[in-house]
């Protein structure tokens, strides 16, 4: 990892509590509170349909209205990406996230950066986890005020009141890598000193998770609350961009 990277994650680390952002993650009504019950029910149904590589257009369907996407999303049959060995993720996901990315991205008609990762994230979320606006604002470019940690090289604009992460733009999807090996640096620290994450139960009954350790999802979601905190009540971020 680039030194300017390592010296945000050493910044994140020391100024973070990221099992209380964990247990503040919401997304409308899926709490901690709850057991992320909706959180637990999609990544049980989109990684078993990852490792069958039968994932297609209900799970895209599925991600897309849970970021509030128009109901125009579409696919051609099965999406082709491997993303299991058996049961275990494929060892060059780490390596090669950003070209994942793009192959999901180019085979969903409506999906952009943040739906695509989002994808991802529900179908392999030892490796990978979702980015959006709010997540580039505060660590990536684009919103000056909002920035806090810039580990990404990746730019969110504003597009008709509402924020966007264009997918033209030069650092996409190789940013999308960056982002991966941010979250498992993270994720890696953490469970090097022992600080549990606090899963709610059903994750690791479903074999979701091993209990107390951190995947690249959970520091994600931590990473997310800690954003929404950071930008406020605004209009909510566009999905697509």
């Amino acid at each position: 990892m680039e030194k300017h990277r390592q010296e945000e994650v050493d910044r994140l680390i020391a100024d973070l509590d990221f099992p209380a952002l964990y247990r503040g993650y919401t997304w409308k009504n899926d709490t901690w509170e709850k057991g992320f019950s909706e959180i637990l029910g999609l990544e049980r149904e989109v990684t078993a349909a990852a490792r069958d590589q039968a994932l297609g257009l209900g799970h895209v369907q599925k991600i897309a209205r849970r970021a509030g996407l128009p109901d125009r999303t579409d696919c051609a049959g099965r999406i082709v990406v491997i993303l299991y060995i058996g049961s275990a993720p494929a060892y060059w996901l780490m390596r090669e996230s950003g070209e994942t990315a793009r192959i999901v991205e180019e085979q969903i008609r409506g999906f952009g950066p943040a739906c695509a990762s989002k994808l991802l994230r529900f179908a392999v979320p030892q490796v990978f986890g979702a980015i959006d606006t709010r997540l580039v604002r505060i660590f990536g470019r684009g919103d000056p005020e909002k920035q806090r940690y810039p580990v990404l090289d990746l730019i969110a604009e504003r597009s008709g009141g509402r924020w966007a992460i264009p997918a033209a733009q030069p650092g996409w999807p190789e940013e999308y890598g960056a982002w991966t090996g941010v979250l498992h640096a993270l994720a890696n620290v953490l469970n090097r000193e022992e600080v549990c994450c606090p899963h709610p139960e059903g994750f690791a009954a479903a074999g979701l998770r091993s209990q107390g350790i951190w995947a690249a999802a959970d520091v994600e979601m931590a990473l997310s609350c800690y954003a929404t905190g950071v930008v406020g009540e605004e209009c909510a971020p566009l999905p697509v961009g």
